[in-house]
């Protein structure tokens, strides 16, 4: 049939869109009005898979709609953290906290490890020097976040000094057992957690690179890329935590209780590198209908989103739905515009590195230290404010490393 494509991504949309309609998602009342949005969805949809064919067909890869991807990304990332619409509209926060951006950390997994396995064909040892090249920036930036850290003690001394007065210690004792289980408490927190709650990311990358370098040395990458997705199934659990019933909760209650949360290499951020490796190792990475599969990931991730809303969750950093609308966005991106098309001369690469880098610091500096913005300023006011100087602290240490190469800032 010579229409199929274009009718089966008809079909898909339609039953979507009227699915959305049932449920009360989408308030299209007139059935006129109903049948334009359904044919002008239609029309943009089968346009899009005509280019991601083409391009395809024409061997048209362009990478740099990955860096426009990440920048994106990192301002979502942004927005996650920021929260602004916690107490202004309980749908934006729904969409924001617990949608949209749920799916950028798996992007930057994924993007990470595409490109090893581009690059590995051609450096065997690429792994190992993304580690020695990733260390020392992680560290530095480690220590640039001890004066944030030291805020944030002080802001929250009087909480800390409620749970001191629990210990049936003496104040002394209690401080020098501190000291002499300091040097741990600093390796597990470089290891697992970062030092600063957005940091985790880059032992995150490093530890899952290591394990899959290590495992392809006697394993097929593929069986580490089933035993990272059971392993993701367990990190899962503290997004599934209400729906579990109570026998597993009990047995994983003794996990949280230790580690609080499955946000590290292990439960996260392997089974997204390990993806992104396999998808780069391949000769031609393409998925037919890809429009049509992104479309219905994207309806999935909303509705499992909003069916979790109902339910207790540990947090909602690992939504299940992501896993296939990271895969088919990432094609979609790869594919989707030509690589001599024109391009915008803006460096979306390092600004989304340094965007996601200095913007814990930005929103700090900006609500408790020079109190800027508060909480009960306008959502959209405080995301300006915050993206602005995210946006100039970034310019400034681009300008820093353009000038000295070497720094690892």
């Amino acid at each position: 049939m010579k229409y199929k494509n274009e009718i089966v991504l008809t079909v898909v949309l339609s039953l979507l869109i009227v699915t959305l309609k049932w449920i009360n998602v989408l308030q299209i009342k007139n059935l006129f009005l109903m049948i334009l949005f359904i044919l002008g969805c239609s029309t943009l949809a089968v346009f899009l898979q005509q280019k991601l064919d083409k391009h395809y067909t024409q061997n048209e890869i362009n990478y740099h709609n990955l860096d426009i991807l990440k920048y994106v990304s990192a301002v979502l990332i942004i927005i996650l953290h920021l929260r602004p619409f916690f107490n202004y509209s309980v749908s934006l926060d729904l969409a924001f906290n617990n949608i949209i951006t749920r799916v950028c950390v798996p992007l930057f997994f994924v993007i990470t490890g595409y490109f090893v396995g581009v690059k590995e064909k051609k450096y065997p040892e690429y792994i190992k020097q993304y580690i020695s090249k990733t260390i020392p920036l992680y560290l530095v930036w480690s220590a640039l976040y001890i004066p944030i850290i030291i805020e944030v003690a002080i802001r929250y001394y009087p909480t800390v000094q409620g749970y001191v007065d629990l210990v049936p210690l003496p104040l002394p004792m209690i401080i020098l057992i501190l000291l002499i289980l300091s040097p741990i408490i600093i390796f597990i927190s470089l290891i697992y957690s970062g030092v600063y709650y957005h940091l985790w990311y880059f032992p995150a990358v490093m530890l899952s690179l290591w394990t899959l370098k290590k495992w392809k040395e006697r394993f097929q990458v593929k069986y580490l890329l089933l035993i990272s997705f059971f392993l993701l199934l367990f990190g899962a659990t503290e997004t599934y935590y209400g729906v579990l019933p109570f026998s597993i909760r009990h047995l994983i209650d003794f996990y949280y209780k230790i580690f609080f949360t499955t946000r590290n290499f292990l439960f996260f951020g392997l089974f997204y590198i390990v993806l992104g490796y396999c998808m780069g190792q391949k000769e031609k990475l393409y998925s037919e209908h890809c429009i049509s599969k992104l479309i219905v990931s994207m309806f999935c991730l909303v509705f499992e989103a909003i069916i979790l809303q109902h339910f207790h969750r540990l947090n909602s950093n690992i939504l299940l739905s992501c896993i296939p609308l990271t895969y088919y966005l990432f094609i979609f991106t790869l594919y989707i515009t030509k690589q001599k098309e024109k391009r915008i001369h803006f460096s979306y690469r390092e600004f989304s590195k340094y965007y996601y880098l200095v913007h814990p610091a930005i929103i700090t500096l900006c609500f408790y230290v020079f109190k800027i913005i508060s909480k009960q300023t306008d959502p959209y006011i405080q995301l300006v404010v915050v993206l602005f100087f995210t946006h100039i602290t970034s310019y400034f240490f681009m300008f820093i490393k353009r000038r000295y190469p070497k720094l690892p800032i």
